[in-house]
């Protein structure tokens, strides 16, 4: 009795190593966007006992976790152990500590970790780079509010990869997101070993000033596992890696003081502003004539949304001149630098009074963000020189009628000659369309049989291909199939097989009556292609009747 109460408090005393929790990472120094596995093991056999993980979330971002259900061996002899892996990322860089985890009534040793930032990754040549790393360059952490700002994602990869990598969006709530193209690829050298580079390139606009927040992007992919040597006919796998980039807070300042209040916001790296005329403005212009003012405005880190209309004489009546404006014309044109917005402005002048006319000058503000000033753009006045047309001979002078459609042409814009050019492309296009709907019809009645509510003449009660042809129309395959069979004697000694034989015609359509028939399709079967397709056999029959009419008969009969 005694022996036994001493195995027993032996076994006790060596059970609470077994029941402590135990923790451990796959690696205690890392780059920010990273992940690492924790792992915990306990002996415990209550397989409904879980760690309390919410110690984690004060440094942590959990991604995953799994739980399995281990055996080991120890001493010849068999114990359970529980195991939970537990994939975190850091919330922030430097030193971090895994706290604690309670499990029922044991807890686990502390772990501490480096977390490097992707610029002191880069400069340590002893660190150990991991192999998937994400780093994030932005042009600019104060922008103004409107302005671009030029946001950089570089994944590293120094494993190979599946073609399964996967990068989530990027959605901000108080800024415009525009991608800038397709990912680039390419090959960098960091501490001596070569990485492939996935090079994602965004322009984001804030919406608002104050702090705006870049929230991070996970990556997935699935990397290449290398073969195991021990093993001779190991092959590769491949394992699920995620990594998740920083987030970024940027300080969005808002319009400055010194920019004047009644003008347009416009934030960018450069802006031109140009116009041309059609005809020239230094002509001599005759009362009743219009000319063409265009103006075109780029400016380099703004979408064409974002520039404001540049009307000719908005704001600015002009005695004698009469303004047409036309539909603004916007461009983006998006490359590796960003976006550069175009907008063009075109309105018809139409002068209405002989004498001279001044258009005043025009001042464009913008706000360069690259020297953070306010800049300036003119346009200089123009001079209109206009002359009567009561100076012109009398040979050349306008009659009464041509000094009405010049009213009426001050008016409206000309437009006709574009207009009619449409309606006669519309009408052309209207011809077309309804020659190929004729010509289709053509084709339609050409190949196919008369209509197929015509009965033949010979048809009578109780012929078979009256119940065939009553079959079809009442969509009963079950008596189709009976009344063909019995035409098909009719036709040929063996029946079906050798009609089918003679006419191949009739092959689809039988297909389609026996799939109905033995449960192959599930549609309804319809029995006009049955019919048609027998028609056509009838009346090739007919056809082939003269001509075999001029035969003899053989003198010797079939036996």
């Amino acid at each position: 009795m005694m022996r036994c109460l001493l195995i027993c408090l032996c076994l006790l005393l060596g059970s609470p190593a077994l029941a402590d929790i135990q923790a451990s990472v796959d690696r205690t120094r890392l780059v920010e966007g990273e992940t690492l596995e924790l792992t915990l093991e306990s002996g415990a056999t209550n397989r409904f006992s879980s760690p309390e993980l919410g110690v984690l979330e004060e440094h942590f971002v959990m991604q995953g976790t799994r739980q399995l259900s281990l055996v080991s061996q120890l001493n010849g002899r068999s114990q359970p152990i529980t195991r939970w892996v537990i994939t975190l990322v850091p919330k922030r860089t430097g030193y971090v500590v895994i706290p604690p985890i309670a499990l029922d009534e044991a807890r686990s040793d502390p772990i501490s970790l480096h977390v490097l930032s992707a610029e002191e990754a880069a400069s340590d040549n002893n660190v150990q780079m991991a192999p998937v790393f994400i780093d994030t360059e932005m042009d600019t952490e104060t922008p103004y509010v409107q302005a671009q700002v030029l946001m950089t994602l570089r994944i590293y990869h120094s494993v190979s990869l599946y073609d399964d990598s996967n990068l989530t969006g990027l959605d901000i709530p108080d800024a415009r997101v525009e991608s800038l193209g397709a990912p680039r690829q390419y090959e960098r050298v960091i501490n001596g070993v070569r990485h492939g580079v996935i090079e994602v390139r965004y322009a984001l606009f804030p919406q608002r000033s104050g702090d705006l927040e870049i929230p991070s992007q996970l990556f997935s992919a699935t990397i290449l596992q290398p073969r195991d040597a021990s093993s001779r006919f190991s092959a590769r796998t491949g394992r699920l890696v995620q990594v998740r980039s920083p987030s970024i807070r940027l300080e969005v300042q808002p319009i400055p003081e010194t920019y004047p209040a009644d003008a347009p916001w416009i934030p960018a790296k450069s802006v031109t502003l140009t116009q041309t005329w059609q005809p020239e403005p230094d002509t001599e212009l005759v009362s009743g004539e219009s000319l063409t003012r265009s103006l075109s405005l780029e400016a380099d880190g703004l979408s064409a949304s974002q520039l404001p209309a540049l009307g000719s004489l908005d704001g600015l009546p002009v005695e004698g001149l009469r303004q047409y404006a036309d539909q603004p014309k916007l461009e983006n044109v998006i490359d590796e630098n960003g976006v550069r917005g175009v907008r063009q402005d075109s309105a018809a002048l139409l002068v209405q009074k002989a004498g001279e006319s001044q258009l005043p000058a025009q001042t464009l503000y913008w706000w360069d963000t690259q020297a953070d000033a306010l800049q300036q753009i003119e346009l200089e006045s123009t001079a209109l020189n206009v002359i009567s047309s009561d100076s012109f001979p009398a040979g050349a002078t306008p009659t009464e009628t041509a000094e009405a459609s010049d009213l009426v042409a001050a008016e409206m814009p000309l437009l006709w000659p574009w207009q009619l050019a449409t309606a006669l492309l519309s009408l052309a296009l209207a011809g077309c369309l309804l020659m190929l709907y004729r010509m289709r019809k053509r084709l339609e009645r050409f190949g196919q049989p008369e209509t197929d509510e015509e009965i033949f003449d010979t048809v009578v009660q109780g012929n078979p291909l009256a119940d065939l042809q009553t079959a079809c129309r009442a969509n009963h395959p079950a008596e189709a199939r009976k009344a063909l069979e019995s035409w098909a004697r009719q036709q040929d000694p063996e029946g079906l097989i050798g009609v089918i034989q003679r006419y191949p015609e009739l092959t689809d359509a039988l297909d389609d009556l026996n799939a109905s028939l033995f449960g192959q399709s599930e549609s309804q079967w319809r029995g006009k292609p049955l019919w048609r397709a027998v028609r056509m056999v009838v009346q090739s029959q007919k056809r082939q009747a003269p001509d075999d009419s001029t035969t003899l008969e053989s003198l010797y009969p079939h036996v």
